[in-house]
């Protein structure tokens, strides 16, 4: 489930940065690409959970995949959106290099 998780995770990084750096899009490209962040963020969340929060380095990343996605997905914000979404992503990014 981890595997899969991560596999989407590649996906979506894979697709997005093409997509920017070539300009080209796709039909429903503006669903498909935070749909596939959502999905990515939520098994490796389940995982996550599922081992008792043993790294927090994926638990923050998940919540990073999730909140935005969902943001642009569902059309809402929150004060601040952008700014805690920068420190989450900080975060996760510190705890990802230390490995804790």
């Amino acid at each position: 489930m981890k595997n899969s998780g991560f596999f989407l995770l590649a996906l979506w990084l894979i697709i997005q940065s093409t997509q920017k750096l070539t300009k080209l899009n796709f039909p429903y490209d503006t669903v498909v690409i935070p749909a596939l962040a959502l999905v990515a963020g939520g098994i490796i969340f389940l995982q996550v959970v599922k081992t008792r929060l043993g790294d927090i380095g994926l638990f923050l990343l998940s919540i990073w995949l999730i909140l935005p996605s969902s943001l642009y997905l569902f059309k809402f914000s929150f004060p601040y959106s952008e700014t805690s979404l920068a420190v989450l992503g900080i975060a996760a990014g510190m705890f990802l290099i230390i490995r804790k």
